[in-house]
């Protein structure tokens, strides 16, 4: 069913087969726990789906995208209030990743789930910026200026938001900061660059980062930061920034290569090609091939349990060697009325979760997949 979805959402449902009653509620689940049952319907209607998809599951896919519709205009004005608030204190708010791409790139925004809105605003003024949202009715956890300003400091973003419509916000004081694995090391991440050379989106009626900066920060996310746990959609945006955007291919492999991202790029590029857009490792001039059995691998991380990601890449931890990868107290947890007995709860739920994943097979095997990876990703 992993294979099947991957089909599904690529250019590649033919092969899928006939799929029995089971079979294709267990596929609707998986996408639904990935978050493609709205894109999928839009497929279906483009008739990019060429399997016989069964009638009472098209409707599931018809249902979801319409509440996704609504969802999504809701997050707008979510996304607007953010931009309206921040700017009247001179705040510059750029929209990252989803945000960004439904109402610019998607066929329709109505296709794109978002758990949340991400905005990225300059370091220095992210406390700031989180502080003024609750002053104006987000609602937030009671984290005190010196742990917001440490976050701002040491994390990608601070403590999530939640708006009066319901809609959460992650303000990021960096596009991206560290990796689930000690193991991984991040590409050099110029904050200040992607904000100076954002640009105006007509459409979204906001700052966005500039084309590069956006695929970039996409590879960066998908490969680097989240280890493939994104889901198709992680390969779903890079296709349709790429195919509504120039991209200097040259300068983008130089700027890879300069600044440590040419292997989960390449990665990227190549599972790309073999699902979403073929040609696309060719058309890119992608200098670094991974071999065939890496990609088997990497590809079912795509899809693998959403509930289990945290899990997978602690047994992906162990796997490496490092200690403490999925139990280690999160900044949150220090907020402000968090006590120590709390604290001492949650750590504690989080290893009852880790032991019931190490039981599961797929997710096993998944924490090894991902342990490959991260390997790979640190060879010169």
């Amino acid at each position: 069913m992993r294979r099947a979805l991957l089909a599904l959402t690529g250019y590649r449902s033919g092969e899928i087969g006939t799929l029995t009653e089971g079979q294709w509620q267990s596929l609707d689940r998986l996408a639904a726990g990935h978050r493609l049952q709205p894109h999928l319907h839009g497929k279906l209607v483009r008739s990019e789906i060429e399997a016989e998809v069964p009638a009472v599951i098209a409707q599931g896919w018809q249902k979801a995208h319409r509440f996704n519709a609504i969802d999504q205009l809701v997050q707008r004005r979510a996304l607007a209030q953010v931009a309206e608030t921040l700017g009247e204190r001179g705040i510059a708010v750029v929209a990252l990743k989803g945000s960004a791409l439904a109402w610019s790139v998607w066929p329709s925004p109505a296709e794109r789930v978002m758990r949340d809105i991400d905005v990225l605003v300059p370091q220095p003024q992210a406390s700031g910026a989180y502080r003024a949202l609750r002053d104006a009715g987000w609602q937030a956890p009671q984290a005190d200026g010196e742990l917001l300003d440490r976050m701002a400091r040491e994390e990608t973003h601070l403590p999530p938001l939640l708006s009066p419509d319901g809609v959460t916000c992650e303000v990021h004081a960096h596009a991206w900061a560290s990796a689930p694995l000690a193991s991984v090391a991040m590409p050099l991440c110029d904050d200040d660059r992607m904000l100076a050379r954002a640009v105006l989106d007509d459409t979204l009626g906001m700052l966005v980062p500039a084309d590069e900066d956006m695929l970039v920060h996409l590879v960066v996310h998908c490969a680097v930061s989240h280890l493939f746990n994104v889901g198709p959609l992680g390969l779903i945006d890079i296709d349709y920034l790429v195919a509504g955007r120039q991209v200097d291919w040259d300068a983008f492999w130089q700027r890879a290569q300069s600044e440590g991202f040419a292997r989960p790029a390449a990665l990227v590029v190549a599972l790309t090609d073999r699902w979403v857009r073929p040609g696309f490792q060719e058309n890119a001039g992608c200098p670094i091939r991974a071999d065939a059995a890496l990609l088997d691998r990497t590809q079912d991380l795509l899809v693998q349990d959403p509930e289990a990601r945290k899990d997978i890449n602690a047994i992906a931890g162990l796997a490496t060697g490092e200690r403490g990868t999925r139990l280690k107290e999160a900044p949150l947890d220090q907020a402000e009325g968090s006590t120590g007995f709390r604290r001492l709860g949650r750590l504690a739920g989080r290893g009852a979760s880790l032991a019931g994943t190490l039981l599961k097979k797929q997710n096993r095997s998944d924490g090894l997949a991902t342990a490959d990876l991260a390997r790979w990703l640190s060879e010169d």
